[in-house]
């Protein structure tokens, strides 16, 4: 079964509304045989045009955007849009394939982390690449001239006249 994402937006609508229309959208999805791993509120946004609801036609311009990370069949995928894509409460509903790809393999790197910043390899080169702007290293310039004048010098005393 492939991967989908179902990105869905709705109405605004109050607490409880949203809640029955999320489990709605849910439990339509469970109904085709779809495996939902993860359900992600992308929260309350201004969309990016007006949209218009569909029962009452009138002007739509934030709404509350949901995403649905679920397994399912081709055939489920255009059975649940068409029904998603008909409820109330939806503005829109896109079901987009997403292609899983393995991961690179992660090598365990302990003993690096571990050692002291000074002798990690991955700070030396970062050191080594350092870019740093005129503003900085002016900075740097004054502080360490501000250092250096701070730091008491001692001149050598002259031998007495004779």
């Amino acid at each position: 079964m492939p991967f989908y994402e179902v990105s869905m937006i709705t109405r605004s609508l109050s607490k409880p509304d949203l809640v029955k229309a999320l489990t709605r959208a849910g439990n339509t999805l469970l109904d085709h045989g779809a495996v939902i791993e993860k359900v992600e509120s992308l929260g309350h946004r201004d969309l990016p045009y007006k949209r218009l609801a569909k029962q009452t036609n009138e002007p739509v311009y934030a709404s509350n955007f949901f995403l649905f990370k679920a397994h399912m069949s081709r055939e489920a995928r255009q059975k649940t849009k068409s029904i998603l894509t008909h409820d109330l409460d939806t503005v829109q509903v896109d079901l987009i394939q997403v292609d899983t790809m393995p991961s690179p393999k992660v090598e365990c790197n302990l003993e690096e982390i571990l050692k002291s910043p000074a002798e990690r390899q991955a700070v030396r080169d970062l050191r080594e690449n350092q870019k740093m702007g005129h503003f900085t290293r002016q900075m740097i310039y004054k502080r360490t001239e501000k250092e250096w004048k701070s730091i008491p010098k001692s001149y050598p005393i002259a031998p007495p006249r004779p």
